[in-house]
C-alpha cells in the first residue's frame, strides 16, 4: 500500500512537472536571430511590380532566392509623402516617417535662415577624400536615431555599422549618427569613395586602395550593351522611343552606349552613375568594406547598410518602361545573386540576414501615359504662384506674402501675417481654395489641417505622415495622379502620394524569418522595428512602425 501511494505521487509529481514544463516551452518567446552581419539593401527607384514583370528572366540567385528562401511582403507601402530619396533612407532605418525624423525632403526651405538646405548638407564638416564642397555632408539633420545607432548603443559600440552609396544622403541618413564610417561616390574629374570629418579625419587604407585600382577607369572603358538579344526586352518599349531622354552628346538614347566618348559632356566619372555599372561598382565597394572592416567575423552583429543609386539615375532619364531600366534589372539580379554567394563564403551561410527594399518608386512618363489616353499631364507652378501672390494683395493688402514654394509647399511671410493682424489660417485658406483652380492639382492642405488630429484621411493622412511642423510649409498640394512637375517630357520621377510612387518590395531572409509571402499591408516604418526585434535590440528613439510578427520564426 506504502509501495504504491509513492509511485501514485510520483508519477503526479512526473506529470505536473512535464506539463509545467509543456506550458512553459509554449509561452516562451521567441528566441532573437543572432547574425554576424545585417546587410540592408536600397535600391532606388524601384516599383514592386519590377518583381514580377521581371520575374521570368531573373535567375534562381538574385530576387528568386531572396523570395525562395525568405519572405515576400508584397503589399508594402511608404505612408506618406513626399517620396524621396533622403526621407525613405531615413524612414527605412528609424522606424518612422519625416514627421518625426525631420528628414522631408532631399532639400526644402530653412525658415529660420531663409535659404534652401540639404538633407544630408553640414557646412561645419570637411571632405575626406575630397576638397569639393560635395563632401561636406553628415547626418546631423535627422533628429532621430537610426538602427545602426541602435546596435551600436545595444553592443556598447562593439558593433560595426557601415554605409555605402553613390548617393552621400544613400549612405549617411542609414548609417545614423554614431556609425563606422559612410562613404560616398564623388565623381567629376575625381573618380573617387569619400567621407567628411564628421566620421574620420583620413580614408581608411582599404578605402584609399579601392579607390587606386583605378575600377572606375575600368567601368568608364566598358561600353553599356544589352544583356540579352534585342528580342528578349518585349516587356518594355522599343529602344529610341519618344519617352526617354539621351546622354548630351549623343545622336540618340540607344544601345550600345559608349562611355568614354559620352564622359566628357556627362561630368567625366559622373556618367557612370546614370548606367548599370554604378551598381556593379557600389557593389565592389561594399565587398572591400566587407574585408576591409572585417564585418561579420565576430560574436558581435554588424551591419552594412548599402543603397543601389544608379537605377534612380536610370529611371530619371530613360523611364521604368525602357530597355535601359529592364536591362539595368537584369544586371542587378545576376550581382545580387553573385554578392548572396560572397556572403555564404566569407560570412557564412545561415549567419547573416539580408532585406531588400526602396526608397521609392516612380510614375509611367506621364508623354506615354497621354499616348495611350491615360490620364496624366505635366504641369509647371510658375503661373499658378504668381497668380497666388497676386491675389494675397488683391485680398490682403500689399506685401510680400509667399516668401518660398518649394516641394509643393507655399511658404507664407508669418510676420507679415502677424504685422497685420490676420488669422493665418484664414491666409492659408484662402490659397488652398485658389490653387485648386489650376490643372493638376488635385488638393491643397493647410497647415491647420495637417497639425490638428483626426482632420484628415485618405491621400491627406500620408501628407500629415510627411509634415514637421518646424520644417514644412503653410499650405501643401496634392498633385493629380499620373502628373509630374518636369522640365522635359522624357523619363520620370517621384514624390507623389499615389501607389506608384509608395508601393515597393520587401524582401528578407537569414535567420529567424519566415518563408513565405503575404498581401498583408505593410509599411516602410515597419521595416526597423522588425530587424531590431530579431536582433532583440531596442528600436529607434521615434519608431511608429510596428513589428511584422507574420515574418519573425
Amino acid at each position: 500500500m506504502r509501495i504504491s501511494m509513492v509511485i501514485f505521487a510520483f508519477a503526479v509529481s512526473s506529470a505536473l512537472s512535464c506539463k509545467t514544463a509543456s506550458v512553459a516551452q509554449e509561452s516562451a518567446p521567441p528566441k532573437e536571430a543572432s547574425p554576424k552581419l545585417v546587410v540592408g539593401i536600397v535600391v532606388d527607384q524601384m516599383r514592386y511590380d519590377f518583381l514580377t514583370r521581371f520575374a521570368d528572366q531573373f535567375g534562381e540567385t538574385g530576387f528568386n532566392r531572396m523570395m525562395r528562401e525568405g519572405y515576400n511582403a508584397k503589399e508594402h507601402h511608404y505612408s506618406y509623402a513626399p517620396t524621396f530619396t533622403g526621407p525613405g533612407h531615413a524612414s527605412i532605418y528609424t522606424g518612422t516617417t519625416p514627421a518625426h525624423h525631420g528628414i522631408i525632403s532631399n532639400g526644402w526651405y530653412d525658415v529660420i535662415t531663409d535659404t534652401s538646405t540639404y538633407c544630408a548638407g553640414d557646412k561645419t564638416v570637411m571632405g575626406v577624400g575630397s576638397t569639393s564642397s560635395l563632401a561636406q555632408m553628415s547626418p546631423r539633420k535627422m533628429i532621430t536615431t537610426s538602427m545602426c545607432d541602435e546596435l551600436k548603443l545595444f553592443s556598447n559600440q562593439r558593433s560595426k555599422t557601415i554605409g555605402v552609396s553613390i548617393k552621400d544622403r544613400g549612405a549617411i541618413l542609414p548609417a545614423g549618427h554614431s556609425t563606422d564610417g559612410a562613404y560616398w561616390f564623388i565623381g567629376g574629374t575625381e573618380g573617387n569613395w569619400i567621407t567628411s570629418t564628421y566620421y574620420r579625419e583620413s580614408l581608411p587604407s582599404w578605402v584609399e586602395k579601392f579607390n587606386s585600382t583605378r575600377k572606375v577607369d575600368e567601368y568608364l572603358s566598358t561600353p553599356w550593351d544589352l544583356l540579352l538579344p534585342a528580342s528578349e526586352y518585349a516587356s518594355s518599349l522599343p529602344d529610341n522611343n519618344p519617352y526617354e531622354g539621351a546622354f548630351i552628346g549623343g545622336v540618340r538614347p540607344t544601345f550600345p552606349y559608349q562611355l568614354d566618348s559620352l564622359a566628357a559632356k556627362n561630368g567625366n566619372y559622373d556618367i557612370l552613375k546614370a548606367v548599370a555599372w554604378g551598381n556593379s561598382l557600389t557593389l565592389d565597394f561594399a565587398k572591400a568594406a566587407i574585408s576591409g572592416e572585417s564585418l561579420g567575423t565576430d560574436d558581435h552583429c554588424d551591419f552594412l547598410a548599402m543603397s543601389f543609386s544608379s537605377t534612380d539615375y536610370i529611371g530619371h532619364q530613360f523611364g521604368p518602361q525602357s530597355r535601359e531600366a529592364h536591362d539595368a534589372y537584369l544586371r542587378l539580379d545576376i550581382e545580387l545573386g553573385e554578392f548572396f554567394t560572397y556572403l555564404d563564403e566569407t560570412v557564412g551561410m545561415g549567419e547573416y540576414i539580408v532585406f531588400l527594399t526602396a526608397d521609392h518608386g516612380a510614375v509611367q512618363v506621364p508623354s506615354h501615359l497621354e499616348k495611350l489616353k491615360i490620364p496624366s499631364g505635366y504641369w509647371n507652378p510658375g503661373n499658378m504662384i504668381e497668380d497666388t501672390k497676386a491675389m494675397l494683395v488683391r485680398r490682403f493688402g500689399e506685401g510680400d506674402w509667399v516668401e518660398n514654394y518649394s516641394n509643393d509647399h507655399f511658404f507664407l511671410n508669418r510676420a507679415l501675417i502677424h504685422q497685420k493682424g490676420l488669422d493665418a489660417e484664414n491666409v492659408q485658406r484662402a490659397i488652398a481654395n485658389f490653387v485648386l483652380n489650376y490643372d493638376g492639382v488635385h488638393n491643397a492642405l493647410t497647415r491647420s489641417d495637417l497639425l490638428l488630429p483626426n482632420k484628415v484621411d485618405g491621400l491627406a493622412t500620408l501628407i500629415k505622415n510627411g509634415y514637421h511642423p518646424k520644417r514644412s510649409g503653410d499650405v501643401v498640394l496634392i498633385i493629380e495622379p499620373g502628373w509630374l512637375q518636369y522640365s522635359t517630357r522624357t523619363g520620370s520621377s517621384h514624390g507623389s502620394a499615389h501607389a506608384y510612387d509608395t508601393h515597393v518590395p520587401f524582401l528578407i531572409y537569414g535567420p529567424g524569418v519566415n518563408q513565405g509571402a503575404s498581401y498583408t499591408r505593410t509599411h516602410i516604418r515597419d521595416i526597423a522595428p522588425t530587424i531590431c526585434a530579431l536582433l532583440g535590440i531596442q528600436m529607434p528613439n521615434g519608431t511608429s512602425g510596428k513589428v511584422m510578427t507574420e515574418i519573425l520564426d
